[in-house]
């Protein structure tokens, strides 16, 4: 009988690119105009809203047993 292969988690690439995200303006741009910080912040937020949909799918998944 094949054996099970651990479900993959996503979620957590979401939350760690949103991080980024947040982050880029002040990592990369040291004086950033206002747009580019309201661009980054929108894509962090949905970034955000993705990862906890995706982490809502993962957590209903049924796991399967472990021998």
């Amino acid at each position: 009988m094949e054996k099970a292969k651990p479900q993959q988690q996503v979620a957590v690439w979401y939350f760690i690119g949103a991080t980024f995200a947040f982050a880029s303006t002040t990592l990369f741009f040291p004086d950033p105009e206002p747009w580019l910080r309201i661009a980054t912040l929108i894509i962090g937020f949905a970034l955000v809203v993705a990862g906890a949909f995706q982490l809502g799918r993962e957590l209903k998944r049924p796991t399967p047993p472990s021998d």
